[in-house]
């Protein structure tokens, strides 16, 4: 199983290196989210968004904001209008 998972990073790895660049930068960072986390990639970018909230970074708030409305618009996730609210 390892030896699999190995083998789809790198590939995963080859092809972010091979950037598309018909995607944007919320898009792309969406669809790596959804390729290295699956479902759990929108908690995760909501977890990415809340950490700059934190830290003090508005654009990067938003950022990852948008990553997470991205992501729940692609996997069909509930809430997704509630992805850019902060936990709370």
């Amino acid at each position: 199983m390892a030896s699999f998972l190995s083998r789809v990073r790198q590939w995963l790895m080859g092809r972010r290196l091979m950037r598309n660049r018909n995607l944007t930068e919320v898009e792309y960072e969406a669809v790596s989210l959804i390729a290295y986390e699956g479902r759990a990639a929108c908690d995760r970018a909501r977890e990415q968004a809340e950490y700059c909230r934190r830290c003090g970074s508005e654009s990067g708030a938003k950022f990852w904001s948008d990553v997470a409305l991205e992501v729940a618009r692609r996997t069909g996730a509930a809430g997704a209008r509630k992805a850019r609210q902060p936990p709370g």
